[in-house]
């Protein structure tokens, strides 16, 4: 494919910004192989999501934007595959993969088109302008929870890694790591960012696994050595592993409510501290539970009323 047209941006982040900036160590091979487990992954079900997998693998990728051509360079001939196969999905057909198996590199290159139907635009990399966007934009992410496992797969295809117990994930600029941060409570997963905003990391076997499950199957939690044998950690009906899953994002919500809130310097109301204390004392306990548990006790409505308050004020002061 040609290259005519000199760089003009790098559309993850900063302009001024090359092939490196999301640089890193080769990643490892057992986080290669996660990624052949997440790209065997089926496929989203709706295109808005098939084009949230398809934008965060090129967001979290190395991209360059030339006049004429949009690249993405990938590590994972499993993840170039992938992104291919999205593209197709969403109406771009003429995506081609090369791969340069000597520097382990596979670069996806597609014709990005002109105006407000170009590539990095219905992707959520640019505005209609051409001006880079520093996050994910909410209408392609949406609230659902589809939308978030698809943002959170790209992304682990394209940058992440594997250690022990850790998932780390490079993120090319601040708003991108705030992004996986609040998806990742809808997934029930702790995202924390390190303080430059440049990285984020998922830590804990119970909650990698719950990530890897989510994203990939449980074929993924087995390629990393984190499944045994029941999705949440634990025997159980179903009804036992949905409370479970509903009580990790609760804490997990609780959690960086506490966080946003203190980095504001805004005092939490004692009744709703006390019942944010009191979730993440309990991480196990269902409502009902851990509403018994109260001093005094309360109701199972009143205590979801006072989390319910003590989230929305954190998102009053992001």
């Amino acid at each position: 494919m040609g290259t005519a047209g000199r760089d003009t941006s790098d559309v993850t982040g900063d302009p001024t910004r090359g092939d490196h900036a999301h640089g890193g160590a080769a990643r490892s091979d057992l986080a290669r192989s996660v990624v052949g487990a997440l790209a065997e992954a089926a496929p989203p079900a709706r295109d808005r999501d098939a084009a949230a997998e398809a934008a965060a693998i090129v967001r979290w990728a190395r991209v360059r934007d030339r006049a004429h051509l949009l690249a993405a360079e990938l590590d994972s001939p499993d993840a170039a595959s992938r992104l291919v196969s999205l593209l197709t999905r969403i109406g771009t057909d003429d995506g081609a993969v090369r791969g340069d198996s000597t520097r382990g590199r596979w670069r996806v290159e597609i014709p990005r088109g002109t105006g407000a139907d170009s590539l990095p635009v219905r992707l959520g990399l640019t505005d209609s302008r051409g001006r880079a966007l520093p996050a994910p934009p909410s209408w392609l992410t949406g609230g659902s929870l589809p939308g978030a496992v698809a943002t959170w797969r790209g992304a682990l295809l394209a940058r992440g890694t594997i250690t022990g117990e850790t998932v780390t994930l490079p993120c090319p600029t601040p708003g991108a790591a705030l992004t996986l941060a609040e998806t990742g409570l809808r997934l029930g997963v702790r995202a924390r960012r390190d303080p430059a905003g440049t990285a984020v990391t998922v830590h804990g076997r119970a909650e990698v696994a719950l990530l890897l499950t989510t994203c990939g199957g449980r074929a993924a939690a087995v390629v990393a050595g984190l499944d045994d044998g029941d999705p949440v950690g634990r025997t159980g009906t179903a009804n036992d592993a949905r409370a479970t899953v509903a009580a990790s994002r609760a804490n997990a919500a609780v959690e960086e409510a506490f966080g946003t809130l203190a980095r504001a310097g805004v005092e939490v109301p004692e009744g709703l501290a006390e019942a944010g204390r009191l979730r993440l004392a309990h991480p196990d306990l269902g409502l009902g539970e851990l509403a018994a548990r109260a001093d005094p006790p309360l109701s199972k409505d009143a205590l979801a009323g006072r989390l319910r308050r003590l989230v929305t004020l954190a998102g009053r002061h992001r």
